[in-house]
């Protein structure tokens, strides 16, 4: 039986819930399609809500505000635990400089904002719609609609500054999908980018920067480097270089700190390749052995960290080799490889490759856990624990110099804030705060495209009246324009003084706007998933920066 137009109009829970689900579904079909190489994603679930709107087909009020606050907190929640491990590592070194550009393109698309609004005489609550729909920066949005409602209360007027928020968002929104992109283009264009001698380059200079580890089988045969300890010998202290392997007379073991070199020794050392290359020019020579493929009972294996008892302990202070035998050759976090040296703290998650005897090898499994279905297997305790003190961090006023009102990073920057914390910090005890990867990209979808359903069913309500009578056509040139000017300019700037490499700067101006999109579009366009590491570097305040930017713009 086909639903009459007077039922889908019926307000109640489950026909609200109904509606909502055919505007995500419309959206989702639409994101699908491809055109020359892009698609809009989830973004189009947007779009397919301002149609519903606009063909009368709405949500109940109330339901509509609980949904969309709801969808937003899982959405800022998840998108936190999946950015906040890296977060203080994108501050260092070239991160510094990048996360500097994105603080410059977002600063000064808010400054043009508010000078657009004035000169122009746009609606003031207009002000933060149209820069977050310029930047699609969603939790923005939100935090600008918050703080709009912090500032006018309850009024009647409130509601209709909220609206006009969100229509200024809606209309703006389409060019802040394309306009990256574009940036992109032009820059290539305009400087002339032969990618292929960029991908060069930026292979050459990482190499140098951060030389891959691999292992490498030597023999010792300089006698003035012998008769020494390893963990006392001058040319291995302090140098991020293992030994795993040990082959002496015949018979294959695995070296500790107390291992006295001899010459004719022959071992496996895992590091950097441009250390291993001066360990190995001074201690001897390229072993003719294939350590791998010598009998004996040494092994390797590799387990994963999932029990808590062994999280941020260092590896001297498990000290897996005198208690177990074993040693730990290399440490995988995140999909980087790193040097398992004493220091280095052990995070759930991590892959660790142990070599030892069989006996030694099942010790240590025990130990650091190795069970996939609890890595796979979410934890529901550290999402609502999150989720509270996200709502709690939300609702602690920021005084702000020159204003006579405290700010509330409310709903859009709570739960970001403290998910970072919270990843950062690790676990409390049992409770872990990890979320698997597709478990983390579901609840991140599913928050995103609800929530976008609700902005576009609560903007579509008279939407087209609005762009031809009610200013959407300003609103829409001036976020193209806001789009735009500050990322190219900033980019411009990137490449001409810093010498960004252009499969980077690609990435980076992707991680500035926060947009999918364009990082699709880069990562095709390089032919390789680099552009993803810029992106990386800057998306966590790409995220939490227009959340402020767009609080003062509501307020000011």
């Amino acid at each position: 039986m086909l639903l009459s137009a007077a039922t889908l109009s019926e307000h109640s829970v489950a026909m609200d819930l109904a509606m909502l689900s055919l505007a995500v579904t419309f959206g989702l079909a639409l994101g699908a399609i491809r055109f020359r190489g892009m698609r809009l994603g989830i973004s189009a679930v947007l779009f397919s809500s301002l149609l519903f709107g606009q063909f009368g087909l709405s949500i109940d009020p109330s339901v509509l505000r609980f949904l969309r606050d709801f969808a937003l907190i899982i959405f800022i929640y998840s998108l936190g635990l999946q950015v906040g491990p890296g977060f203080l590592t994108s501050l260092r070194n070239e991160g510094l400089r990048l996360n500097l550009l994105s603080i410059a393109v977002l600063g000064l698309g808010a400054l043009m904002t508010a000078g657009v609004v004035k000169l122009f005489h746009l609606p003031h609550a207009s002000s933060a719609g149209i820069y977050t729909g310029a930047f699609t920066t969603t939790p923005g949005l939100a935090a600008g609609q918050d703080a709009l409602r912090q500032k006018m209360g309850n009024a009647p007027a409130a509601d209709s500054a909220i609206t006009m928020a969100a229509l200024a968002y809606s209309v703006s929104y389409p060019f802040g999908v394309v306009g990256p992109i574009l940036v992109i283009v032009c820059v290539k264009r305009l400087f002339g980018i032969d990618i292929a001698r960029e991908k060069a380059n930026l292979a050459a200079a990482e190499e140098v920067r951060r030389p891959p580890i691999e292992p490498f089988d030597f023999e010792v045969t300089e006698p003035s480097l012998a008769d020494q300890k390893l963990r006392d010998h001058p040319l291995i202290h302090r140098r991020n270089v293992i030994f795993s392997r040990l082959l002496r007379n015949g018979t294959v073991s695995v070296p500790t700190g107390d291992t006295v070199v001899q010459v004719g020794d022959i071992y496996r050392a895992v590091g950097p390749r441009n250390e291993l290359a001066e360990v190995v020019a001074a201690m001897g020579r390229p072993a003719t052995v294939d350590m791998g493929h010598v009998n004996g009972d040494v092994q390797r294996i590799d387990l994963l960290v999932t029990r808590t008892a062994v999280l941020r302990r260092s590896l001297a202070e498990l000290d897996l080799i005198r208690r177990y035998g074993v040693t730990v050759a290399r440490v995988e976090r995140a999909g980087v490889k790193l040097v398992p040296n004493a220091t280095l703290r052990l995070a759930f998650a991590d892959r660790v490759s142990v070599v030892g005897p069989a006996a030694g090898l099942k010790l240590a499994e025990s130990e650091l856990g190795n069970s996939p279905d609890t890595l796979n297997r979410p934890q529901l305790v550290p999402i609502f624990v999150g989720i509270v003190l996200g709502v709690i961090v939300g609702t602690i006023p920021l005084p702000v110099p020159g204003l006579h009102m405290s700010l509330r990073i409310g709903l859009a920057g709570g739960p970001l804030l403290a998910a970072i914390i919270l990843s950062q910090w690790g676990n409390l005890g049992s409770v872990v705060w990890y979320m698997p990867v597709a478990a983390n990209a579901l609840f991140r979808d599913f928050g995103l495209a609800v929530f976008l359903a609700c902005v576009g069913l609560d903007a579509g309500a008279g939407l087209w009246q609005q762009i031809v009578h009610g200013g959407g056509l300003r609103f829409m040139m001036w976020g193209a324009v806001i789009t735009f000017v500050p990322v190219f300019a900033v980019a411009c700037y990137a490449r001409a003084v810093f010498r960004m490499n252009f499969v980077m700067l690609s990435g980076w101006i992707s991680g500035a706007m926060t947009s999918s999109p364009s990082l699709a579009f880069a990562n095709e366009l390089a032919g390789s998933d680099a552009p993803a590491v810029a992106y990386a570097a800057v998306a966590p305040l790409g995220i939490l920066a227009p959340i402020l930017f767009a609080e003062f713009l509501s307020v000011i």
